[in-house]
Formats: C-alpha cells, structure tokens, sequence
C-alpha cells in the first residue's frame, strides 16, 4: 500500500521549470534553490502580464462603452432602434426555457454583448445583438451579426420601424420570443433624417 501512494505521489509531482525528477535528484540544493528561484520570476512574469492583458481588456471595454454611448447621443432618425424581446425563451441544457424579457438599445454599427437571466435572476448564457438599419440580429455570443447562419433576425422597412413593429424570431436551439422594435427619435423630441 505504502509503495502504491508513492507511485501516486511522484506522478503528481512537478519540479520548477518542467525539471524531470530523475534530473531534479541529481541537483544539489542550490541548484535546486535557483531553480525555484527562476521558476518564481517566470511565474511572477506571467502573472504580471495576466495582469496587463487584463488591464487592457477593461480599458479598451471601457472605451468601446463610451465610444458607443456617443454615438447613440448622436445618432441620427433611422441609425438607432429600441427593441425588446419579450416573451423570450432561450435554448438551455437541451430544453425550452423562459428568460427574462431583454430590452436592447442598439446603433447601427455597434453590436453588444447582452446576458440572458432565467426567471430566477440567475445567468443563462449571452446574445450579441447587432443593427445594420433594416435587421435586427439575435445571435450566439460566439458569432457575429453581419453573418446570419447563428442569428433570430427581424428584417423590417424604416416605416415599419418608424411605426414600431412586432415579429415573432426564433432561432434553433438559441432563442426564440416576440421582438417589439421603434425608432428612437431625436432628444429635442423632433425627427432628424439620416442623410
């Protein structure tokens, strides 16, 4: 039993710098020493740059936010929609499932990455959301809007959008709901035209 647990153990063991044991063995105590040492700064170095990378994530999230929140401040009539998908049941764990209704305020250009919430509040999966200025695009968070293969899609005219329209959008094993979708007019409360 005892040389079983020992066999178990050294095959779990890891040396620093992918060492093998036979050589980690013949290594005498400041070699070992330096080599914990070495591992210690790359492992130090890839945290660091873990870091960083993070750091930049958010930074150009952040960005992108802002870039986005202009634009929709700028939009002109017809460049940006209000939707909202209620009801919506989503594809989870191999069955039909109700969500929470999903409100989307979407620029043309711009796709964003929205959550999907079970009844209970709980995450169930992410939409990326996208407008091109007559589709409205529902699609797996792994794919883009411009392709549609992965996409529930309501395909209007501006003067549906204008009026507001509701369709029903399903796509297989994703989601599936009623979309109500209107123009958002301009602040002043006027109508610009796009150009």
């Amino acid at each position: 039993m005892v040389l079983l647990l020992s066999v178990v153990a050294g095959c779990g063991a890891r040396y620093p710098l992918n060492i093998p044991e036979e050589q980690w063995l013949l290594m005498t105590p400041q070699q070992q020493l330096d080599a914990r040492t070495q591992q210690a700064a790359l492992d130090q170095a890839a945290h660091e740059r873990r870091a960083a990378e993070a750091r930049a994530r958010e930074a150009e999230a952040l960005k992108q936010a802002a870039e986005l929140e202009e634009r929709r401040r700028n939009a002109l009539y017809g460049e940006r929609v209000q939707c909202v998908l209620d009801p919506a049941e989503a594809y989870l764990r191999g069955r039909w499932d109700r969500v929470r209704p999903l409100a989307m305020d979407l620029v043309i250009g711009f796709d964003e990455d929205l959550d999907l919430r079970d009844l209970s509040g709980r995450s169930a999966g992410r939409l990326r959301v996208g407008f091109d200025g007559q589709v409205v695009s529902l699609c797996s968070a792994t794919s883009s809007t411009q392709f549609s293969r992965d996409c529930a899609q309501m395909l209007t005219t501006r003067q549906q959008l204008q009026r507001g329209v509701s369709q029903s959008v399903e796509q297989d094993k994703l989601i599936r709901g009623q979309l109500y979708c209107d123009l958002v007019p301009e602040a002043s409360g006027g109508y610009r035209r796009v150009r």
